[in-house]
């Protein structure tokens, strides 16, 4: 009985050990079932890296060209010091042996090794390094084989910063910009355009990038090439920017805070661009530093913001091109209607004044346009009304983003009464019209867009779709055909006929003259605070209002139009004028114009002024 007893409890354990024996091996198949068919795709890649690494290949982009084929973008050879080894167990420790190497920034390392997305991949340590950096590190190679070097196409610009905003910038691509639609399918740590045409033709400009596959050793480090795969470069871009014209026009403006852009009234091809304060694009083609993009942002001259396309001023007297296309083409007055200024206007219980204290006299509207007379201009606002003041400034493209091939362009602002009632929640009132008819009253435009108004009366009528890029790959770019404005022929003539009287003698733009050449043009002088700010502070450099002058020329059949603005230049026809017709000089292989002579007396007109009311602060002189 006691042997039986003892038999049973054995094969109890013996049971017990089957039991815990099976479920080892079950826990164990389990596990190699895990490793080999749940992980087995992970750890055969870990298994693959560790003997072959994909290295990229970083395509060059294509270069660009101006309109004549000279060189305004191209890439020139620079050394990435990398740290190849992978994993970086003890990365403090690899960073100190750099460290003794070369002179390298280690937080901006280890961020970038934070932020790497694929694994095995290496991890550039300093970017455009030196020849002596170059050097340092290949006599020491065998020490260190961890560290290496790496020849890359980086972006160069000859120009600097001549037609920076319009050329644009790269960069390494953002996180915002991994996660949009335009990138998809490209690399953490690419390089890709950050503005201008370098962003908005990123994707033809980029290439596609080739591979090398490389056979490394335990550490990481690569001992032998198994494949190449060449890269493509990207496709070599032709602008429609003339550079001599472009340096004409940075040097004519001087570094003065503002924008000015130059284009062909028939086709819409920009000719030369410029923005002010400007910057140099070379800084980002290598590793920016914090402490220089944070100048940059911080700076308050805003030197990234492009004023051309993004710049939303008040146009002032300029806008009267518009009123008197618009009350022209309605049939409000005609040419000869005439309008008396005795320095002001007394209507709906206000009083508005002219930038000439004792007023015009009588005058047409071609005189009108020739001396910017205000007073004129509140009579024909009063007879347009906002509501076709607003139609028409639609229709000449205002409100409305011009269509250039630039990105974040701003579209302005045409007050309404809808836009009002939508925005504010209270009604429109008479005496904004009045405002409103001198450009000034939340009237807020851009200076393409100013440009591309005086190209239409220009050419006759027909707007142009503004444009940058000429060919990629020598092959054209189509852009939209001119649109025809539907504006009467007689309309256009008169209002070319009073334009050509302000930059005759005696004209607000008389300063943008040129010997033998008839220019078309318009002044204005944009209002930044009160009448009253204005007079408290008159020494004060930013209450200074905004300097227009837009024009094109020759009048009879113009090859240029152009819209200049001067952040802060007071009168437009002493600030912008000047420039506009140093700019025009050049295109025209002219004597530049006396921008500094006295200029001759306004012509007596006639009609007897009315009585004067107490004086007040006034706008400034056009």
């Amino acid at each position: 009985m006691r042997i039986y007893e003892d038999l049973r409890s054995l094969q109890s354990r013996l049971s017990v050990i089957k039991t815990v024996v099976v479920g080892a091996l079950a826990l164990v198949v389990v596990y190699f079932w895990h490793l080999q068919v749940v992980r087995g795709k992970y750890f055969r890649e870990l298994a693959e890296n560790n003997r072959i690494r994909s290295v990229p290949i970083p395509a060059p982009r294509g270069p660009i060209f101006d309109r004549n084929g000279r060189v305004l973008v191209e890439n020139r050879s620079s050394f990435n010091v990398v740290l190849s080894a992978e994993p970086h167990a003890n990365l403090d420790a690899e960073l100190e042996r750099v460290g003794r190497l070369i002179e390298v920034d280690e937080d901006q390392v280890r961020e970038r090794i934070e932020g790497q997305g694929p694994r095995f991949k290496s991890v550039v340590v300093k970017a455009d390094a030196s020849e002596e950096d170059v050097a340092i590190v290949e006599s020491r190679r065998l020490e260190e084989p961890e560290v290496g070097v790496e020849v890359v196409p980086l972006r160069a610009y000859p120009l600097t910063t001549e037609a920076a905003h319009a050329l644009g910038r790269v960069g390494e691509i953002t996180d915002r910009q991994l996660a949009s639609a335009p990138f998809v399918g490209i690399e953490p740590g690419t390089v890709v355009g950050q503005a201008g045409i370098e962003l908005q033709y990123n994707r033809a400009l980029m290439g596609k990038d080739g591979v090398r596959r490389v056979i490394v050793n335990s550490r990481g480090v690569e001992v032998a090439e198994a494949q190449q795969e060449p890269p493509a470069p990207g496709l070599p871009a032709t602008v429609t920017i003339d550079v001599e014209l472009q340096r004409a026009m940075d040097e004519a403006m001087g570094g003065r805070p503002g924008s000015a852009v130059a284009l062909d009234p028939h086709t819409g091809e920009i000719l030369a661009l410029t923005s002010n304060t400007a910057y140099d694009p070379n800084l980002f083609s290598s590793s920016i530093s914090p402490a220089v993009w944070q100048a940059l942002i911080k700076d308050p001259e805003t030197p990234l913001m492009n004023r051309v396309i993004q710049g939303q001023y008040a146009p002032g007297s300029s806008f009267k091109v518009v009123m008197a296309l618009a009350a022209l083409d309605s049939g409000v007055i005609t040419p000869n209607t005439r309008f008396h200024c005795p320095g002001y206007l007394n209507i709906y219980g206000k009083t508005f004044l002219c930038h000439k204290k004792e007023g015009h006299g009588t005058l047409n509207m071609i005189q009108a346009l020739a001396q910017s007379c205000n007073v004129y201009f509140y009579n024909v606002g009063v007879r347009l009304e906002i509501e076709r003041i607003s139609k028409y400034a639609n229709i000449l493209g205002l409100n409305a983003p011009s269509g250039i091939d630039l990105p974040y362009e701003a579209s302005g602002l045409i007050p309404s009464p809808e836009w009002k009632m939508r925005t504010q929640k209270v009604q429109w009132f008479p005496g904004e019209t009045v405002s409103v008819s001198i450009g000034q009253g939340g009237v807020t435009v851009t200076a393409i867009q100013m440009a591309r108004l005086a190209a239409a009366i220009g050419n006759g009528g027909r707007l142009v779709q503004p444009h940058l890029i000429k060919t990629l790959k020598a092959a054209p770019v189509e852009f939209k055909a001119p649109v025809d404005l539907g504006l009467k022929l007689s309309t256009i003539a008169a209002v070319k006929e009073g334009m050509a009287a302000v930059v005759a003698p005696g004209g607000t733009g008389w300063r943008a003259q040129l010997p033998g050449i008839r220019v078309a043009g318009k002044t204005g002088s944009a209002q930044v605070v009160t009448h009253a700010r204005l007079e408290t502070d008159k020494k004060s450099h930013m209450y200074q209002p905004h300097g227009w002058f837009l024009c094109f020329a020759p009048v009879e059949n113009p090859r240029i139009a152009m819209a200049v603005m001067v952040e802060h230049g007071t009168a437009g026809g002493q600030s912008a004028a000047p420039i506009a017709g140093q700019i025009l000089a050049h295109f025209f292989g002219v004597p530049p114009p006396p921008a500094t002579t006295i200029p001759p007396p306004t012509p007596v007109l006639t009609g007897k002024p009315g009585p004067r009311p107490a004086p007040v602060p006034r706008p400034a002189d056009e």
